[in-house]
């Protein structure tokens, strides 16, 4: 399914280290100073120090998250008595280790279910003293299909590397490199077993470097349209890791780009993968979001800028809203996330954690799209009004599209799983 790292030769030290794969062709990136490649053994052997084995905190979500794969079933499987993925017990949440996964969707007419139940998102994270690893897969389209192929790439990537990772201890991050690259083949091959669709992907492995002064780093290889994003203590700043997935080009929020799963026949589609290398600081703090979450903080969701792809004129009141180029749009959602995390970070005498950042986006996204939820569950029931002819509906349900439009924000499966980076004490369980 993909190659393994290797060392290769870097003009200086970048931030962030990017190796798409694509063909084999190997290509510089010139703003990082670094070459990026096809062939995934283009890492430079940074050296790290020892993984520590020993679990701080666990949890998986929503609900059974990867404690359940039968794709009917959202309750956890008590039958299960041996450890899952490693992992004894899954409900092990902290400050500094937290997510969740929720539904934006409108309520069904006259029902408790939302529209496009079940949650296809699923996340598994794991923290130990001086490490941590952090997965989340958001299923292409609805279904419990797609959820299940969520749960068996997240279950399949964790299993994996909560075993090799500890077994053979890697000593650089081209060892990480290669474990995490291993993995993707024992997700595929679960979601092909266990009948799933298609899905995105991120994973990502926090280590602490073995240099003199100390410093973290992040591992990340994604396939599809699910970022990893980083919030920095230091600056307030939050930078998105995964941005080479979308770089010099306006994202179309309609296709993920690449996925995981039966995609033609029994292959993935890996027109995206890529794997990252980004410098930490203690106390900043990684987060992997859904689309769901990211595209809420895009600038043309939110109604700031015209969607570059479309061809008419987008207006806001009386005003057209203006176009703007891909990278200008990138840090229009930065600064909007950024924003957000300031803000939570200034309200609290603490500072921000994991848990408090996870508090922060789940409650802006879902007070953001308040208004077009209850817009389209206004329509649903005057569309279900008894009387109307098929005629009639189909023209309310356009009419309630083509309106949609004008409130900002957009209905989808949301998911935020987030750990803080630093070291992590060890806890007596009594």
């Amino acid at each position: 399914i993909c190659a393994c790292p290797r060392t290769s030769q870097h003009s200086s030290t970048p931030t962030v280290i990017y190796l798409p794969h694509n063909n084999g062709q190997r290509r510089t990136m010139a703003r990082a100073k670094t070459h990026w490649s096809a062939d995934a053994m283009d890492f430079k052997a940074h050296p790290i120090r020892p993984l520590l084995p020993t679990v701080v905190g666990a949890c998986t979500g929503p609900i059974a998250g990867i404690q359940q794969l039968n794709m009917d079933v959202d309750e956890p499987d008590k039958t299960q008595d041996a450890p899952l993925a490693g992992i004894a017990k899954w409900n092990k949440r902290l400050l500094e280790l937290d997510g969740e996964s929720m539904s934006l969707y409108q309520h069904v007419a006259n029902s408790c279910s939302r529209y496009g139940d079940p949650i296809a998102d699923v996340y598994a994270l794991v923290a130990r003293p001086n490490n941590a690893i952090l997965v989340v897969a958001d299923g292409c389209n609805w279904g419990p299909r797609s959820r299940q192929a969520a749960r068996c790439a997240v279950h399949g990537c964790i299993s994996d590397l909560n075993s090799k990772l500890f077994e053979s201890p890697p000593n650089t991050i081209v060892d990480i490199f290669q474990l995490m690259f291993s993995s993707l083949n024992g997700a595929q091959r679960l979601i092909v077993q266990n009948q799933g669709t298609t899905t995105t992907l991120c994973m990502a492995v926090v280590c602490e470097m073995a240099k003199s002064n100390g410093g973290w780093g992040l591992c990340v290889v994604s396939v599809g349209d699910s970022p990893c994003f980083v919030w920095q203590k230091k600056t307030g700043l939050v930078i998105e890791a995964t941005s080479k997935t979308h770089e010099g080009h306006d994202r179309d929020m309609r296709d993920s780009g690449g996925c995981l799963g039966a995609n033609v026949g029994t292959d993935p589609d890996l027109s995206n993968l890529l794997c990252c290398f980004t410098c930490l600081s203690s106390g900043d703090i990684v987060f992997l979001t859904s689309d769901g979450v990211s595209d809420n903080f895009d600038p043309v969701t939110l109604l700031q800028v015209s969607d570059p792809l479309q061809e008419d004129e987008v207006e806001k009141g009386t005003v057209v809203l203006e176009r703007v180029s891909a990278k200008k749009r990138q840090e229009l959602l930065l600064e909007n996330l950024s924003g957000l995390l300031q803000k939570a970070d200034s309200g609290n005498d603490a500072g921000l954690n994991a848990f408090l950042l996870k508090e922060a986006v789940i409650s802006h996204i879902i007070d953001l799209t308040e208004d077009k939820r209850r817009y389209m569950e206004a329509q649903d029931k005057e569309i279900e009004r008894e009387g109307l002819s098929a005629s009639e509906k189909r023209k309310l349900i356009k009419e309630m599209q083509r309106n949609a439009k004008m409130y900002p924000g957009k209905l989808d499966h949301a998911t935020v799983a987030a750990y803080q980076v630093g070291h992590l004490a060890v806890k007596n369980e009594t």
